[in-house]
């Protein structure tokens, strides 16, 4: 049998619970980490644990969640490229999820080893709540981040919180 991809969970298809458990086991590297730097509370899931969660997050609000890419770039590490893509899909809650995405993505023996995601947060507000996604991403965050990993550099480039905004 292949091994999942992350183009499995985001297909449009509607998958469970433990279809998802079992595409992230495979899709993602152990010391995975998802990063999130245009919300206004900039977040980082650290590990497969946490970013397995994010993503049943996602699909929880998103359940048939799907992208497309429209543009795919290299750089000068051949594990490392850009894709630009727009996605989203129905709500659970009967509205719509419109995003675009540039992602930087970074694989590891064949599995998502960094994704550093950067999109509008406020179609992320309106289609999760922003009171709830900032609630879920902050537990998921508590609960299910790791040390961050040896494997991994830090991002050089991190910006302070805003303040009275």
């Amino acid at each position: 049998m292949e091994p999942k991809t992350l183009n499995d969970a985001f297909g449009g298809q509607l998958t469970t619970l433990t279809e998802q458990r079992a595409i992230w086991a495979d899709a993602l590297h152990e010391d995975a980490i998802w990063e999130g730097p245009m919300f206004e509370r900039p977040i980082q899931m650290i590990g497969r644990a946490a970013t397995s969660r994010f993503m049943e997050l996602l699909l929880s609000v998103v359940p048939r969640f799907s992208t497309t890419v429209v543009g795919h770039y290299p750089t000068t590490d051949p594990e490392t490229f850009i894709i630009e893509s727009h996605g989203g899909g129905p709500t659970a809650a009967g509205g719509r999820y419109t995003q675009r995405y540039f992602s930087l993505i970074t694989m590891r023996d064949g599995r998502a080893f960094r994704m550093r995601e950067y999109c509008n947060p406020f179609q992320t507000y309106a289609a999760f709540g922003k009171a709830h996604w900032e609630a879920a991403t902050a537990e998921i965050m508590a609960k299910y981040n790791a040390p961050w990993p040896a494997s991994q550099l830090p991002d050089p480039i991190t910006l302070p919180p805003l303040v009275g905004i």
